[in-house]
């Protein structure tokens, strides 16, 4: 007797731990691909707002030596990894809170379905 009570109460932590591993899966791969997404955009914001950096990497190359001393290379490329750094951050946060709603989002639904 005390085994198939065992059993028989196992059976709704098994389901329940199964439908918690579906949502973290789905909220993972939502994160996943909010982060993704948001890199690349991010990315692509940076190209199109660097122009003076690669405006003055342009000069430097074709005046060779004397171009670096009319350009100030190393400011921009600080200010450019400096603002790649603040992209990924951003784009982690947003990944991680697309996981975090994804998840909770998906964890209801499956409870609530499981009720019916």
């Amino acid at each position: 007797m005390g085994m198939a009570t065992n059993g028989m109460a196992a059976e709704p932590v098994r389901a329940w731990l199964g439908r918690l591993a579906i949502a973290i899966l789905i909220g993972t791969l939502a994160g996943v691909v909010a982060y993704l997404t948001a890199r690349a955009i991010g990315s692509a914001w940076l190209l199109l707002n660097q122009q003076a950096l690669i405006d003055a990497t342009r000069q430097a190359l074709q005046e060779g030596v004397m171009g670096l001393a009319n350009t100030n290379l190393r400011a921009l490329r600080l200010a450019a990894e400096a603002q790649q750094r603040f992209i990924a951050e951003l784009s982690g946060w947003i990944g991680l809170g697309a996981f975090l709603l994804a998840a909770i989002v998906a964890f209801v639904r499956l409870e609530l379905h499981s009720g019916k």
